[in-house]
């Protein structure tokens, strides 16, 4: 067994929040705020014409590229909201959204390839590059800046060895939206260096400030961009693991080989549900969405009202990653006595960057109803208070 390439693939964020659901199982009326989970189900709709779907026979394997239903639901629809010319050699469909990275690392990476990524940025991003023999480069961004990565920054961390630049807009953690001209910076140095680029879109439709756009829709991009995307937040489908890849033809031929000697293909039951959700009635969908505006914003007013608290009012997401001066020295140690003495689960910022950007931050999760998140607020503010006497 490779012990080092082991200890290189274990996610932080899953081995920190584990441990903290662990010890949290000690105590009563815990408020997790801790996983990226929706807390709505899927709708019924969804999960009844699945179960048509299986009993009319939909319980084969699917075709590695995926439903042809599906594909051709989902083509027309991508179409539709970026513009861009995609075809059927350009889509394929993954085991949820977190398959589809591994697949593209794989596709893409030799041994001892980098990957620049902008920080704050989801963890288990560097288990997927060393899983490929890859290395992910996390690119520091500033809170004051609103953790919007700069020219400097990126050209600072090129190596001859940079392979792909990833990108995640909305992003996990901090909920951010890149603006235009972020977007039209990054896709500039990624056609200068020649880089590939990943563009994470799972956040895509949870969006509460403008719009967020895709950088494959910049000059020169749609050669070069795999987007990738996911059922399971917009959607509440987590557990149905539904997501594709959308790309140029000469990165997808390639990638189907991945997929087909991992999976083979993604279930099919599975992507009837997905179909269903694509093709049936917003209105659920929108009233998460809704819900998500709202506790975040109620979150971050609340935060920034507490003292030593700086927190940014998510565009998109249902995260928040506020800066906490009692967090700064160590942003586990307080997390770990915030669940002690007020049964709060948060986040430490530490696997999602470099210390520099995530030094006194956490994540919080909105994905507790409005009463629980109220409560939360007023536990975390009663700590921070008590704290500071």
């Amino acid at each position: 067994m490779n012990t080092t390439l082991s200890s290189h693939v274990t996610p932080l964020r899953f081995s920190v929040i584990r441990s903290m659901l662990e010890r949290a199982s000690a105590y009563h009326d815990v408020i997790s705020l801790s996983i990226g989970e929706p807390d709505f189900d899927t709708p019924d709709f969804v999960c009844e014409a699945a179960m048509k779907d299986a009993k009319r026979g939909f319980t084969h394997y699917a075709a590695s590229r995926g439903d042809p239903d599906l594909r051709a639901a989902l083509l027309a629809a991508e179409r539709a909201k970026s513009g861009l010319p995609w075809e059927q050699e350009h889509l394929l469909i993954t085991s949820g959204a977190m398959h589809g990275l591994l697949a593209v690392m794989r596709t893409l990476l030799d041994e001892g390839d980098e990957v620049l990524c902008p920080a704050p940025c989801f963890s288990d991003y560097q288990g997927h590059c060393a899983l490929a023999g890859g290395k992910l480069v996390q690119v520091a961004t500033r809170f004051e800046d609103g953790f919007l990565p700069t020219r400097e920054a990126m050209e600072a961390a090129l190596t001859p060895k940079t392979r792909a630049l990833l990108v995640n807009s909305p992003c996990n953690p901090s909920g951010v939206v890149f603006d235009a001209a972020t977007l039209d910076m990054l896709a500039d140095f990624a056609v200068s260096h020649d880089l590939v680029v990943i563009s994470d879109e799972v956040y895509d439709s949870i969006v509460f400030k403008g719009q967020a756009e895709s950088i494959a829709t910049r000059p020169g991009m749609f050669e070069r961009t795999v987007v990738l995307n996911s059922f399971s937040k917009a959607f509440a489908m987590t557990g149905w693991r539904v997501g594709y890849a959308l790309g140029p033809a000469w990165i997808m031929n390639e990638m189907i080989k991945v997929l087909s000697y991992s999976v083979a293909s993604t279930g099919t039951p599975n992507q009837r549900a997905a179909l269903a959700a694509l093709n049936g009635p917003r209105e659920e969908f929108d009233a998460f969405r809704d819900a998500y505006r709202r506790r975040t914003k109620l979150a971050a007013e609340r935060l920034n009202a507490m003292p030593g608290v700086r927190c940014l009012e998510p565009a998109g997401t249902f995260y928040l990653f506020p800066h906490i001066d009692a967090a700064e020295d160590d942003s586990l140690a307080f997390a770990l006595d915030l669940l002690d003495k007020e049964q709060v689960i948060v986040v430490p910022g530490f696997p999602f960057g470099p210390e520099e950007t995530v030094k006194g931050c956490v994540r919080l999760a909105c994905t507790v109803n409005e009463e629980k998140l109220v409560e939360a607020m007023d536990r975390l503010e009663r700590y921070l208070k008590e704290k500071k006497s």
